[in-house]
């Protein structure tokens, strides 16, 4: 199972040491990382239904920024879950719940991040073997 990865930050040290966690983690991840929020839309719009989880920083350059663009991956129906990043900038309860979302503030380190990163890289359970016949009845 391969995880598709797309992480919008402007912030260079956080993009790699996302990249290298994953490339430890999960070698045959597909990972896509931005910059602008601009810039990575038109990738999401091709990619939708393919991304597993979107990490996304709130304060981005550009026109669009970390809410606004979590809000349009939720209005073209992305299913893909969706961490919030911000040095300052902390949505609402009711906002994160709209959007499906959570919330890690910056900076955060690789720890906090790793459980719901590696929950993609578990194997999926297997469904219970189907339960034998008990033996037929012998008796008279």
């Amino acid at each position: 199972m391969s995880i598709h990865v797309v992480h919008i930050e402007d912030d260079q040290a956080l993009q790699e040491i996302l990249k290298s966690a994953y490339e430890a983690v999960a070698p045959s991840a597909v990972i896509q990382q931005f910059a602008q929020a601009d810039s990575a839309l038109p990738y999401i719009e091709e990619h939708c239904g393919t991304i597993d989880l979107f990490v996304i920083a709130i304060q981005l350059p550009g026109m669009t920024n970390g809410l606004q663009l979590a809000q349009q991956i939720r209005v073209l129906g992305c299913p893909g879950s969706i961490i919030l990043t911000s040095t300052s900038v902390r949505p609402s309860a009711a906002m994160l719940e709209s959007l499906r979302s959570e919330y890690y503030p910056k900076p955060w380190h690789i720890y906090d991040i790793a459980p719901r990163l590696l929950q993609y890289q578990l194997p999926k359970a297997e469904p219970p073997a189907t339960s034998i016949a008990p033996p037929p009845d012998t008796t008279p």
